[in-house]
């Protein structure tokens, strides 16, 4: 099985494309641990603020990137965004005492890692055969959910000298820079069904503004979108939150590294869930020639992480058999709640056109922040005057939301599809008649 699928697909560039997601996280979150030391260097206590504003040009640049990436020549778009990020992470590096200097490094490197999302949406689905796309968007999964972790790893890996992660960085993202050029940019849509029989072509299509709402008119990409907004907001409590939760009284009363590392295990849950639903999206909706199943799939695990996740609270107390019970139910619901992240990013490619993707992945990413900050609002207001369990069963809600989003495009999934099909066959015999 693991031989057909390399054979069916170009491993080493899908792996350079899951690093540029890689290398997207990990340049969002490499200060997060040197916060205070950069501020103290710098005499400027409010250098948070320079990162809330590397997310507000992130946000910005997301959507212009998306745009570009629809319009114009993937691997050019690469190239220049590798240079815009690259060069100020380098500036940085060997220039760390300037405040000014880490300011506008920071908000140009927000400008080219932005690109790495619509790029890598656009790209991988034109890498991945049709019937590979939920397990190869679970690898773009893991690629999204390990950054974060490797950028806060690095960052407090140099904590003594905070400025050396951003050469570590600089240095990584020039041997990708040197790797695009070993890499082959596929044609926009070449592994779409429609156009299997037909051996060479270019895909004329692209995207424009006369034509961008035609993008957004999916009944179901509406619900796909909502979805990721309402299960952002509790995976973003529960990021924030539980391992404070697990070191009070009222969790574990154990210390911030022990409940820190329980986290982490309770929640790894997501890697093999991932690959496992990744693959199953793809195993039925090819038995079944109705990617409709893969959103029953998702919808299902997203309503059991609720249920799972909300008998792991009620069971926890101090009994060591009940905190052994807690984490297993808690792995079980974020096992099967992984089952949204691969179908979701597989539902994306199989509803839009080739020519909309890049527009349409930065905007799943723009509603996942938007899902992220509502998450954190909400969790911060209501802990001024609820407990933590209270706060954590208030947003399980949303993922009961979510999955009755889920539920609510089962029966547009097919229809957008067809019609995606129908689009793309015409546009088949138009390629031939060319010929």
């Amino acid at each position: 099985m693991i031989a057909d699928f390399i054979k069916r697909n170009s491993l080493t560039s899908l792996i350079f494309l899951f690093s540029l997601i890689l290398l997207n996280g990990v340049g969002v979150t490499l200060p997060i641990p040197n916060l205070e030391i950069i501020g103290q260097q710098y005499d400027f206590p409010l250098i948070g603020i320079v990162e809330a504003f590397f997310i507000v040009f992130s946000m910005i640049a997301l959507v212009i990137w998306g745009y570009l990436v629809d319009k114009y020549d993937r691997r050019s778009l690469l190239l220049i965004a590798n240079v815009i990020w690259l060069i100020p992470a380098a500036v940085i590096f060997f220039f760390p005492n300037s405040l000014a200097i880490y300011f506008i490094g920071r908000l140009t490197m927000a400008v080219g890692l932005a690109a790495f999302s619509p790029l890598s949406y656009s790209i991988i689905a034109d890498f991945a055969q049709y019937e590979d796309r939920g397990i190869i968007s679970a690898g773009l999964n893991l690629a999204w959910v390990g950054s974060s972790a490797v950028g806060i790893i690095l960052g407090a890996f140099f904590t003594a000298n905070w400025y050396y992660s951003f050469g570590v960085l600089a240095l990584i993202g020039l041997i990708l820079f040197c790797w695009q050029f070993l890499v082959k940019i596929p044609i926009r849509g070449v592994k779409e069904p429609a156009f299997s029989d037909i051996a060479e072509y270019q895909y004329p299509w692209r995207i424009n503004f006369g034509i961008v709402p035609q993008a957004f008119q999916t009944r179901s990409l509406f619900w796909l979108l909502a979805q990721g907004i309402f299960a952002l907001i509790p995976g973003t409590v529960f990021t924030y939150w539980l391992v404070s939760f697990l070191a009070s009284s009222e969790g574990m009363a154990i210390s911030i590294e022990q409940a820190s590392i329980i986290s982490i295990i309770v929640a790894s849950g997501r890697a093999p869930g991932y690959l496992v639903f990744g693959k199953l999206g793809d195993i039925l909706s090819a038995r079944s020639s109705n990617s409709a199943i893969r959103a029953k799939i998702a919808g299902l695990g997203m309503a059991s992480q609720a249920l799972f996740f909300f008998g792991a609270f009620c069971i926890l107390n101090s009994s060591a058999f009940n905190q052994v019970v807690f984490g297993f139910l808690f792995w079980i619901g974020s096992f099967v709640g992984a089952a949204s992240g691969p179908n979701r990013t597989s539902l994306l490619f199989n509803i839009s056109l080739p020519e909309f993707r890049g527009t349409l992945g930065a905007l799943y990413s723009l509603t996942d922040h938007l899902g992220a900050a509502l998450g954190v609002f909400v969790s911060t207001f209501f802990l001024l005057f609820l407990n933590y369990y209270s706060v954590f069963s208030i947003s399980l809600v949303f993922y009961l939301i979510a999955a009755l989003c889920w539920f609510r495009c089962i029966k547009y999934i097919s229809i957008n599809e067809g019609e995606l099909n129908a689009i793309l066959q015409v546009r088949a015999k138009e390629i031939k008649l060319k010929k």
